[in-house]
């Protein structure tokens, strides 16, 4: 038997109660974690928010980023990447945190606003912290935006999930439809504003040629700058007139695209299985800990009282050792009883 391998299995039989604590502590310490730690519930809902974002794929990403340099990109594009920009905003978010809930709380039918059920203060902070608990991503495959939240009860998951989207909806008709309604309102006093000085400097325009009706025969220098002036003003709000009809008439266009139109593919229900915690990061975790501890300990140990490294491990004394070892375990859980 090779002599380092017949060292290391030396140390493992000596020392093996050592390496019985590695593995047997995170994984008891997995165990009574999971057991006590507050399970967590991950709700999951899914919006399409434009009739074409299924035709979007990376070509469209692109073309959306390409957009934003001023080239033209492709429909859909903007829109979808602007509405998980609103789902995450602060406004959005803290409309959400504000609304109340309702969920089992030992047999108790409870109502709170998720401040008080995550028990954070109403800072803006506590949104920043809320950002942990939800996820809003969209499919560059498909356009689809995937909505998720995480919650300690599986109602509240699919709550925040829900009322998250209907908050949506609600930013969509208070804000951006009201924005894109006050700025064709503006264009529309504009315009009438344009038409009504159109119509003055054309009227005094005629008024100026009926007082002077030997124009432009018997026009004076005077009569003819007068009258240039006139005709010059007359083009000009003419020219202001035909643009905020334009405008106008693009205005009312913005205003029918920027009614929203979401459709929720799914609606968030509640989820039957937990999220968390998972038991096996926390083992690899906690077994990591505890190697290290072992390596201290042993090079401790080690240092005190080497292990003999000419004495050579037989079968018999390894079997001996775990039926010893075993006999110990019976023993105590015998006790116990």
């Amino acid at each position: 038997m090779n002599s380092r391998f017949n060292q290391y299995l030396r140390l493992l039989v000596r020392r093996r109660r050592i390496f019985y604590l590695t593995v047997g502590l995170p994984l008891i310490f997995s165990i009574v974690f999971v057991a006590v730690a507050r399970p967590s519930y991950k709700a999951v809902g899914r919006i399409l928010p434009t009739s074409d974002s299924a035709n979007i794929g990376v070509m469209g990403f692109l073309s959306g980023l390409l957009g934003q340099q001023g080239m033209s990109s492709v429909d859909g594009v903007p829109s979808s990447f602007l509405y998980v920009d609103i789902l995450n905003s602060r406004t959005v978010l803290g409309n959400v945190m504000s609304a109340e809930y309702t969920y089992n709380k030992r047999g108790k039918h409870v109502k709170a606003d998720l401040y008080s059920i995550f028990k954070l203060p109403r800072t803006v902070e506590s949104i920043e912290d809320f950002r942990e608990k939800v996820s809003a991503k969209m499919n560059l495959e498909n356009g689809m935006i995937k909505v998720t939240a995480t919650a300690p009860k599986p109602e509240l998951a699919s709550q925040i999930v829900n009322v998250w989207l209907r908050e949506l909806g609600n930013f969509n008709q208070n804000i951006r439809v009201t924005q894109a309604g006050e700025n064709l309102k503006y264009i529309e006093e504009r315009l009438e504003r344009a038409r009504a000085e159109h119509q003055v400097i054309s009227d005094s325009l005629v008024e100026f040629l009926n007082a002077n009706r030997g124009y432009p025969d018997a026009a004076t220098p005077e009569v003819k700058a007068e009258v240039d002036r006139l005709e010059s003003n007359v083009n000009i709000k003419d020219q202001v007139r035909i643009l905020l009809s334009e405008q106008y008439e693009m205005a009312r266009l913005t205003k029918q695209k920027t009614t929203p139109v979401v459709s929720i593919l799914d609606t968030a229900i509640p989820p039957s299985e937990k999220d968390g915690p998972n038991r096996i990061p926390i083992f690899i975790i906690s077994l990591a800990f505890c190697c290290v501890v072992m390596v201290i300990s042993l090079t401790i140990l080690e240092a005190r009282s080497p292990t003999p490294v000419d004495m050579p491990v037989t079968w018999a004394e390894i079997r001996g050792a775990l039926k010893k070892d075993w006999r110990l375990i019976v023993s105590v859980f015998r006790r116990r009883a």
